[in-house]
């Protein structure tokens, strides 16, 4: 009996592990703090706890089905061998399914609960990256992470079409939505950086593959300081809807990534880039939080 309580136990942690839960809780706070902002103070506690079940189905629908089609590479590469389906304690066809159940469920939820535009943007998000980046680009590409970060973007739209009616306009959110899209290839490059072995190995073309570090690292300066310049547009477009909150918040952490980045530029190596990539994680988290704080404030 303990030995079959460990069993599933384990089981369990696989078919939880091959969601790549780390990836997840960033889109589904984007999502979810894409509705607190869209909806202000008539936010429903409900339609939040939705938007995160939906958007964490869904992450993780996409998630299973890319680590699908990734397989013999994750195989290959020291970073992702001890995963589920690579050591073989999922079977590639029950992950599938596992993915495409999760993907069935997310949408019902959202077309139940959501709205139909919610709906449609998390399929099109699942579609980006588990087919568009995971199946087509990957292996035939650099500019894979660009085409396959507009799957970034696609929580942000589901939170905010879940509020009836938003409060912001639309280019509130396709201003959220293309600031995920700008975080993505800084942050996958520098990982990439750090790995660049493991890219070598499973022939995958990642930028560092392609280019050497100190071109790689120049570009991955470069898109970081065009994400800190793309934050700022509220600053001269107040109509999108982010006011003196968002803006001070926006430019001290824009500071603070390009100084890094400047760090990064005058001592180019993988440790560095790595470094960088750590402190960039958060950023996204604390630019969402001023957004919120900002829209509660400011509105009500």
């Amino acid at each position: 009996m303990l030995e079959t309580n460990l069993q599933f136990r384990q089981k369990i942690s696989d078919y939880y592990r091959v969601t790549k839960p780390n990836v997840t809780s960033l889109l589904v706070f984007t999502g979810g703090a894409a509705y607190a902002i869209a909806a202000g103070w008539t936010a429903s506690f409900f339609v939040l706890f939705m938007v995160v079940i939906a958007l964490f189905l869904g992450s993780s629908a996409a998630n299973t089905v890319g680590s699908y089609f990734d397989r013999d590479i994750d195989k290959i590469m020291q970073r992702t061998r001890n995963r589920p389906i690579p050591t073989g304690r999922i079977a590639p066809r029950s992950a599938l399914l596992f993915g495409l159940s999760l993907l069935g469920v997310s949408l019902i939820l959202s077309v139940e609960f959501l709205s139909l535009l919610s709906a449609l943007f998390m399929l099109i998000g699942f579609l980006d990256y588990a087919v568009v980046y995971s199946y087509l680009l990957k292996r035939r590409t650099s500019l894979n992470i660009i085409l396959g970060g507009f799957s970034g973007v696609m929580p942000v739209l589901v939170g905010y079409f879940s509020a009836k009616p938003p409060i912001l306009p639309v280019s509130a959110a396709l201003f959220m939505g293309f600031l995920v899209f700008f975080w993505i290839p800084e942050h996958i490059w520098s990982l990439a950086v750090r790995f660049k072995d493991d890219y070598v190995a499973a022939k995958v073309p990642m930028l560092p593959v392609v280019q050497s570090e100190t071109t790689s690292i120049r570009l991955i300066a470069t898109t970081s300081i065009l994400m800190v310049a793309f934050s700022l547009i509220p600053t001269f477009f107040p109509e999108i809807g982010f006011r003196t909150i968002y803006v001070l918040a926006a430019s001290l952490l824009g500071a603070l990534m390009i100084i890094l980045n400047i760090w990064l530029l005058s001592s180019p190596s993988k440790q560095n880039a790595w470094r960088v990539f750590k402190y960039s994680s958060p950023y996204l988290f604390f630019v969402f939080s001023a957004m919120i704080v900002d829209v509660f404030f400011f509105t009500h």
